[in-house]
């Protein structure tokens, strides 16, 4: 993602005269009972923040990286999540390499924000795992099969592979538990002053998704801009007896080279945060979400209707005329107050914990 934080909540709907309705959140993981999560992602500096988070947490047991294009190129990021898994030890998990290009639109890369290898010019070894050969649609579509009702997806890239697994294998939206989307916004955007930078890259595959019916968290721009690293967290983690928690201070210089710059926000690693700990969304609400498919200014902006009522448009005679209200019914779930300070000491914990190993 190209710069925001990430916030999460999680949902359960229920399906009332073929639509999802919103009912409650979901209880959180726990170490002895862990949340079965697939991470969909384009590393990138925060995706690969939020992968090290996720495999140093035990109440998540990550199935899978499924690797898309957005912040970096596809063959890019499937290095990089490569070496980033590599780097924690934990080459057991599967990294299968996915979309090369959105739906409809020519691919738009975030290498400003990422640097020209997607991990702010650090290098890391070449990994030693074996490659899978699997396309990542593929293994979301096996995996969500082999774990029916216990599986969630935390996206944090364009939604492309979703898309197409849907696609492809339309059941797959009965079997997923949820997915946990970092992106969209209802302050604006920051790839255009209207659209967040995944749903930019790709509306199409947005839209798609936020279609399916399956339980969907949006943790927007809205959430993600209240949580910030400052450089005091950099030189923390760069002091820590983690080898994890150094490099993560590497990625942070890159992306607070700029004199001016405060903070940066976390988008992805607090999207994988509320997968641990809903709780850290301190306020959620449920939402009825469209993303703009078409070409112009909004192109890629979640129009987002927090009411969910909207005017009945009926004809009176040559014209027509509003008939009164009617319902709306929502389709996510919208993180709108962060419990930043709580999310930071996480993450801190998390990453900066000795004996890592590497």
């Amino acid at each position: 993602m190209r710069q925001s934080l990430v916030v999460l909540s999680l949902v359960t709907f229920v399906c009332h005269a073929g639509a999802p309705l919103y009912v409650s959140p979901q209880v959180s993981p726990t170490a002895a009972s862990p949340r079965r999560v697939i991470l969909d992602a384009d590393p990138g500096i925060d995706d690969a923040i939020a992968i090290l988070l996720a495999v140093r947490s035990p109440e998540l047991e990550v199935e899978a990286v499924t690797v898309v294009a957005g912040n970096v190129t596809v063959d890019q990021g499937f290095e990089n999540a490569l070496r980033v898994l590599s780097l924690a030890r934990r080459t057991d998990i599967p990294v299968a390499r996915g979309s090369e290009r959105p739906l409809r639109k020519t691919l738009v890369t975030a290498t400003y924000w990422h640097g020209p290898n997607g991990l702010g010019g650090v290098e890391l070894p070449r990994s030693a795992a074996a490659l899978d050969r699997r396309h990542a649609v593929d293994l979301i579509i096996q995996l969500a099969h082999e774990h029916p009702h216990d599986l969630s997806i935390v996206a944090t890239g364009p939604l492309t592979n979703l898309a197409l697994a849907f696609r492809k294998a339309p059941s797959i939206r009965r079997e997923l538990s949820e997915i946990i989307v970092m992106g969209g916004s209802t302050i604006g955007g920051n790839a255009t002053a209207a659209a967040e930078f995944n749903f930019f890259v790709d509306p199409d595959a947005a839209q798609i998704v936020f279609s399916s019916g399956v339980p969907l968290t949006m943790v927007g721009l809205n959430a993600t801009r209240q949580t910030l690293l400052t450089r005091q967290h950099v030189r923390d983690l760069a002091a820590s007896g983690s080898c994890l928690g150094r490099f993560v201070a590497k990625l942070g210089e890159f992306q607070l080279r700029d004199d001016m710059t405060i903070g940066t926000p976390l988008h992805d690693p607090l999207a994988l945060a509320l997968a641990i700990d809903k709780t850290l969304a301190t306020t959620t609400l449920p939402m009825h979400i469209e993303i703009d498919t078409r070409s112009g200014l909004t192109n890629g902006a979640s129009i987002f209707n927090s009411a969910l009522t909207r005017e009945r448009i009926v004809r009176e005679g040559d014209h027509l005329t509003d008939g009164g209200e009617e319902p709306e019914l929502p389709n996510a779930d919208v993180p709108t107050v962060i419990g930043s300070d709580r999310f930071l000491a996480l993450l801190m914990a998390r990453l900066s914990a000795a004996g890592d190993g590497c």
